[in-house]
């Protein structure tokens, strides 16, 4: 995660010889924005939510997941994270296989738009 959207702590990982998994905390701004649209070719991606909301964008599609809830991405599968701006968001990720395996896609604000916008249109 880019320093300026918070902190990320790695607990387990490729320097603790792990090479199936990855484990680490994000803890996100409340003012972050949401992070880069991206997929992983070959990794799985698990987000377990500790505390406050998340904005999950999956495959165009938005969903807001608190605390206590679980997010699976398949691989391959586009998707994009950050808080909903009600404050800091502290989400638990697993990421498998272990290592760098991350592609943005590019020019996704369009993407991200509508996805908001159908999210806003669907819950009102």
């Amino acid at each position: 995660m880019r320093l300026d959207r918070g902190v990320t702590h790695h607990l387990v990982g490729l320097d603790d010889g792990a090479s199936n998994v990855d484990l680490h905390t994000n803890v996100i701004n409340a003012d972050s924005g949401i992070g880069p649209y991206h997929y992983h070719a070959k990794a799985e991606n698990i987000y377990v939510v500790m505390s406050g909301t998340a904005e999950v964008i999956i495959d165009g599609v938005k969903h807001l997941f608190n605390a206590g809830d679980v997010a699976f991405i398949p691989p391959g599968v586009p998707h994009a994270a950050g808080s909903d701006g009600s404050g800091v968001t502290t989400v638990l990720e697993i990421y498998a296989p272990a290592g760098r395996d991350f592609e943005i896609i590019e020019d996704s604000a369009e993407i991200i738009a509508t996805a908001r916008a159908n999210y806003e249109k669907d819950n009102k």
